[in-house]
C-alpha cells in the first residue's frame, strides 16, 4: 500500500510563509520514493505558490483527509486535527532539540542582518530592506557589499551554529573576527566583531560597555544576565543595538521589554528611565527581539527545514 504524504498549510498564512517542502524538493522526493504519492494544500501566501506547484506536476488539494501523513510547520491544535492521521510538525522537533532540526544558524543569520538594518536605519546611514525581499542568499551578499559601515565594534554572544549564520552576514559586509583581548584592548579603523559561547566565564559588562552592537542568544546560558540594567545605563557605553535571539527563552537581556514582530522589529529603549521610546530618540538602544525570526527568512528556511526533512525523517517510512 502506497502512503500518501500531505503538506498542510499555515493557519496563520498571513504571518508564517514558511513550508515543509519546495516545489523542487517535492519532485526529488517522487523521485526517491516512487510508490508514494505527495500532496500539497493549496494556499494563498505561502512562499511557494500554488503555480509552483503545479507547473511541477504536484498534485494541489483543498481537502488533505485522504492523506496518511500530514506535514506542517506549526502545532494545529488537535480540536483541528483530522482523526486517525499521523502530524508532524518542524516546530515540535525543534522544541524537543533534535539537533538534525535545529535553525540556529538561520536565526543568527536574520538577527545579524537585522542589528546592522537596525543600526542604519537608527543613525540614517543606510537603508536595509526586510530580509524576505531576498530571493535566495546570494542576492542577500551581493547586497550587502553596498553599505559602508563606520569602524564598529559588535559583540556575539551564541553558539557555534549561531555564529555559522551570522558569519554569512558579517563576511559579505567585511567585518573582521577578532580575539576577545583585542576587542576589549584595541582600537580599530575598520568594524570588528568577537565571539562568545561562554559567558559564564567572563565579564559581559566589559564587552556590553565598549561595543556598539551586541548580538545575544538569551538561551545560551540558561537564566544568567546577558546584557545588564548597570551595563546598558553606564556612562561612557557605546551601545546601540542589541539583538535578542531568543526574546522568549529568559528575561537575561534588560532591555527586551517586549517581543517584536516582523512587521514591526525594532523598538527603542531608554536605559535611564528603563522603558520603551522611538528608537530615533537621542538616548535610546535600538531592540531588535522577534521571536522565531527566521519567519522572516522564509524560502531559505524552507529549503533547509526541507532538506533535514528528506535526509533524516522520510526514510524512517520506508526503512522498516
Amino acid at each position: 500500500m502506497s502512503l500518501k504524504f500531505g503538506i498542510v498549510k499555515e493557519l496563520n498564512q498571513e504571518i508564517d510563509r514558511r513550508v515543509a517542502f519546495s516545489p523542487k524538493q517535492i519532485v526529488e522526493l517522487k523521485s526517491l520514493y516512487p510508490m508514494a504519492e505527495f500532496r500539497v494544500e493549496s494556499s494563498i501566501s505561502r512562499i511557494f505558490t500554488d503555480e509552483e506547484y503545479s507547473s511541477k506536476g504536484i498534485q494541489l488539494t483543498n481537502d488533505v483527509a485522504d492523506c496518511d501523513i500530514l506535514i506542517g510547520i506549526n502545532p494545529i491544535a488537535p480540536s483541528n486535527q483530522i482523526p486517525g492521521k499521523e502530524y508532524v510538525f518542524v516546530a515540535d522537533l525543534i522544541k524537543t532539540v533534535n539537533p538534525l532540526f535545529t535553525l540556529d544558524a538561520l536565526t543568527g543569520l536574520v538577527g545579524t542582518y537585522n542589528a546592522f538594518r537596525a543600526f542604519g536605519l537608527k543613525f540614517e546611514l543606510f537603508k536595509l530592506p526586510a530580509i524576505a525581499t531576498f530571493s535566495d542568499q546570494a542576492s542577500l551578499t551581493t547586497y550587502l557589499k553596498r553599505p559602508v559601515l563606520p569602524p564598529l565594534k559588535i559583540t556575539f554572544i551564541g553558539s557555534e551554529t549561531n555564529l555559522e549564520g551570522a558569519e554569512v552576514i558579517m563576511k559579505a559586509l567585511k567585518i573582521k573576527k577578532v580575539s576577545s583581548a583585542d576587542f576589549l584592548t584595541k582600537n580599530f579603523a575598520q568594524a570588528v566583531y568577537t565571539f562568545i559561547d561562554t559567558p559564564d566565564v567572563v565579564n559581559l559588562e566589559s564587552f556590553t560597555t565598549v561595543s556598539d552592537i551586541c548580538i545575544a542568544n538569551s538561551s545560551i546560558n540558561g537564566n544568567s544576565v546577558l546584557v545588564s540594567q548597570e551595563s546598558l545605563n553606564t556612562k561612557d557605553g557605546k551601545l546601540r543595538v542589541v539583538v535578542d535571539l531568543n526574546p522568549m527563552s529568559t528575561n537575561s537581556i534588560a532591555c527586551t521589554l517586549r517581543e517584536s514582530t516582523q512587521d514591526d522589529p525594532f523598538y527603542g529603549y531608554l536605559p535611564n528611565e528603563n522603558r520603551e521610546v522611538d528608537l530615533h530618540h537621542p538616548g535610546a538602544i535600538v531592540v531588535v527581539a522577534v521571536p522565531d525570526a527566521t519567519i522572516e527568512y522564509p524560502k531559505e528556511t524552507s529549503e533547509f527545514i526541507g532538506n533535514q526533512l528528506i535526509q533524516y525523517l522520510i526514510p524512517r517510512y520506508f526503512n522498516k
